[in-house]
């Protein structure tokens, strides 16, 4: 009989000798997760917290529910190239999420990951292929299971043999360990919580691991995070917004809708719906005060800016931003979180007022909703003429899609009509995307115009980054490292295009009826020590002038709300108590 040449050679070996093989099979799958889920938590997480034994069970379930697959064929090549595809699979994820963790200090979940990956390939390509020279050790430490594999084919017999016993026995005791993982997860009194109700893809990361925060995130997707069984009643809120000399407390009511959302979830059948109406009217509202209602009327702008950080504004250097931030609302405890989704998470908590809890995916998730309650929706019906700009690509996380879903009228884009008036240049010009877009908007009797920049986006140095080329000699004075010298510089195009902002609003009258509010989508995580930014330090810690210990310290920011109206105050309105993007 002629043999069939995509058979392994087999070699000498005694029943003894088989039965050990058979056993390592068995083992290698399992093994392999637990020993990429101890190494993920080695290089990244903090062991407090961390449920080492649970997650190393999870790991081992996962493996052997992975070998009822690997155990189903009969002949040796077939079974080979099943353990070799799931476990490079998992090697790669694992990987994977070590970088992401290393360039940004979080996790990312994975269809975070998978929308991101196209976009990232195609505009940070250097970037990437510099982080697989700098980081092959990681690459060949997190492949080791792999690289096992293949060095010893030989050794691996992953047959079937007679009859379906072995897929069936892999899949039972896949089954009942993973049972006994989900089981501890939910009696520990301290980690209950994290795996149900108050689910996040990182934190469950942080708590139980890699594989398990992913089961849980496939499982949520479809069913939803479950509900706290027991919530206790919001205590009526106050009347009053403070005290004054020995006298009550001044009254200017509360923001509260006119509904009666205990009646909504009375009548309504879907009981996603109804929780989410009983939510609603728990809620404390929050109190009007005497400035409620001062911009109503005016026409609006508001600028999430790429990066942008409180220490790149200096009198000296960017002088209207410098105005903007100290003679309009003076914010003492302003906060931009990361949110675990980079720009687009930033994005949606500046454009809703909402907590963006599935990270990037939050923005993708208002495709095809009303979204009735974010800024554009209010404003149209008004009779404002709303505008969303980027100077990126129009369908980097899909903005031609989710921002028409947001109140606006058009969103201009490189792809939709801003390429004609952008230069070559990577990253876009902010100037540029100003100068272009004003005339759009400035003549409308009210208008909303939203822009997303982009020249403050890392990489920073002055050979690739040509914005910061574009303002290097304006840096070259400064006390600093280039790293820092070419991350100030690159915010100072956006400087140049806020000053053209203010002057064509000066012309056309409107400095007092309007009102510009400007925020970041995130910190400059690209300053931080990692290998995919070049960055042989923490620079963050040069920009702040102190360590970012904890993410309260990294998250602090600027935020800025002006309007000439404001600036002719009496007395300047300072904010200090601590006020985050969502607010």
């Amino acid at each position: 009989m002629k043999k069939n040449p995509r058979e392994m050679p087999e070699i000498p070996q005694n029943g003894r000798f088989t039965a050990l093989r058979r056993a390592l099979s068995v083992l290698l799958i399992p093994i392999s997760y637990m020993f990429l889920e101890g190494l993920l938590a080695h290089l990244t997480l903090d062991p407090a917290g961390y449920r080492f034994g649970g997650a190393m069970l999870s790991a081992f379930a996962l493996g052997m529910l992975c070998n009822a697959a690997v155990f189903a064929f009969r002949r040796k090549w077939a079974g080979f190239a099943a353990a070799f595809v799931l476990l490079e699979i998992a090697c790669l994820y694992f990987c994977v999420q070590f970088f992401v963790n290393n360039s940004y200090q979080t996790f990312m979940d994975p269809l975070t990951i998978l929308q991101g990956a196209g976009g990232v390939a195609d505009e940070f390509g250097e970037d990437v292929a510099r982080l697989v020279r700098e980081g092959a050790g990681y690459i060949a430490a997190f492949h080791a299971p792999v690289i096992a594999l293949l060095c010893s084919a030989k050794l691996w017999d992953f047959r079937r043999g007679k009859g379906a016993w072995a897929p069936a026995a892999a899949l039972l005791c896949g089954v009942f360990l993973q049972s006994l993982a989900m089981g501890a997860q939910t009696m520990d009194p301290a980690g209950a919580a994290k795996y149900t109700y108050e689910y996040a893809f990182n934190d469950g990361i942080s708590c139980f691991g890699l594989i398990t925060s992913t089961e849980r995130d496939v499982v949520y997707a479809f069913r939803g995070v479950p509900e706290r069984k027991a919530v206790k009643k919001a205590a009526p809120a106050s009347a009053f917004a403070g005290s004054g000399d020995g006298g009550a407390p001044a009254f200017f009511g509360s923001n509260k809708l006119d509904i009666d959302f205990d009646a909504l979830a009375e009548e309504e059948s879907d009981l996603s719906v109804a929780a989410i109406h009983r939510y609603v009217a728990e809620q404390k509202p929050s109190l009007k005060n005497e400035y409620t209602g001062l911009m109503e009327g005016k026409n609006l702008i508001v600028i999430c800016a790429e990066s942008f950080a409180a220490e790149a504004i200096s009198e000296e250097l960017t002088p209207t931003l410098y105005r903007m931030a100290a003679k309009g609302i003076v914010f003492e405890d302003y906060y931009q979180p990361f949110w675990g989704g980079s720009t687009t998470s930033g994005e949606f908590a500046v454009l809703t007022g909402l907590v963006p809890v599935n990270h990037a995916n939050s923005m993708q998730q208002i495709i095809g909703h009303d979204n009735a309650t974010c800024i554009g929706r209010y404003l149209q019906p008004l009779g404002y003429t709303c505008i969303a700009y980027h100077n990126g690509d129009f369908d980097y996380y899909n903005r031609y899609l989710t921002h028409p879903c947001l109140g606006f009228d058009r969103f201009i884009s490189n792809g939709t009509g801003m390429e004609d008036y952008l230069t070559d240049m990577w990253p876009p010009s902010d100037t540029e995307m100003m100068e272009a877009t004003i005339d759009d908007w400035i003549g409308e009797d009210h208008f909303y115009a939203y822009y997303m920049t982009y020249s403050g986006h890392s990489i920073y140095n002055f050979t690739h980054q040509e914005q910061a080329i574009k303002h290097q000699d304006e840096v070259e004075g400064l006390d600093a490292s280039t790293k820092i010298k070419s991350y100030i510089a690159s915010q100072l195009e956006l400087e140049e295009a806020v000053t053209i902002l203010y002057g064509r609003l000066e012309e056309a009258g409107l400095l007092d009826d309007t009102l510009i509010v400007l925020t970041s989508d995130h910190y400059p995580y690209a300053l931080q020590n990692s290998m995919i930014w070049a960055n042989d330090r923490d620079y963050l810690y040069e920009l702040y002038g102190y360590a970012a210990s904890d993410e309260a310290l990294r998250d602090h920011n600027a935020l800025i709300m002006w309007s000439g109206a404001i600036e002719k105050l009496d007395e300047p309105i300072v904010v200090k108590q601590p006020v985050c993007s969502t607010d």
